[in-house]
């Protein structure tokens, strides 16, 4: 199915040192039941992102043209005042989820999540805001089976350096993202197609 989410995504050419740190993650992940998000060429941003929340009352499919335009010129609205920023992500660490870089400091980034949940809000009802993110992170990939996170955490602690990397924020994407079963894992796997670039302009 598919899914509209917003998201920032990693940029060649500006937030290298992330794209490294990613890769450099790459590995050890592959020894663990876990679908990096980052691909085997450096500096290919692949699927890294960070959501910065989903809609998520109905399947993107059920979202019409119209509906689409309206919670666009709504995150405009809402993001002609935010200025962009600059912070840090990492270290990487292994979850029941996958693994993750967290984002810190991530005052910004959470006032950024504010103001496109109130663009989601004021377009489509607080039903549409039922995703739980905790506290912002990017995702370098997900697990699609049972496995030692302690065993993870301690490679990528005694490999990884340096362990955090600068990211700098200056829009978000809005993307129609979907989840089909990955035939080599049996796990899922995300592609999307992106529907609006969002600059924050403050």
């Amino acid at each position: 199915m598919g899914v509209l989410h917003i998201y920032v995504l990693p940029r060649p050419g500006v937030d290298d040192d992330l794209l490294a740190l990613a890769h450099a993650c790459r590995p050890a992940l592959l020894e663990h039941p876990i679908d990096p998000a980052s691909p085997p060429q450096l500096g290919d941003p692949g699927t890294l992102h960070i959501t910065v929340e989903m809609v998520a009352d109905v399947a993107s499919a059920d979202i019409g043209a119209d509906e689409r335009q309206d919670l666009i010129r709504a995150l405009r609205k809402e993001l002609a005042t935010a200025a962009p920023f600059g912070t840090q992500v990492g270290p990487p660490i292994a979850n029941s989820a996958g693994a993750v870089l967290d984002v810190w400091p991530d005052d910004e980034a959470v006032a950024l999540q504010e103001r496109v949940r109130s663009a989601i809000r004021s377009t489509r009802g607080e039903t549409a805001l039922q995703h739980q993110t905790g506290r912002p992170h990017m995702s370098l990939g997900y697990a699609y089976d049972s496995g030692d996170s302690d065993e993870l955490n301690s490679t990528l602690r005694n490999t990884i350096t340096p362990r955090r990397a600068p990211l700098q924020v200056d829009a978000v994407h809005l993307l129609d993202v979907r989840y089909d079963t990955a035939p080599d894992t049996g796990g899922w796997r995300m592609t999307w197609k992106s529907l609006a670039e969002l600059p924050l302009t403050g």
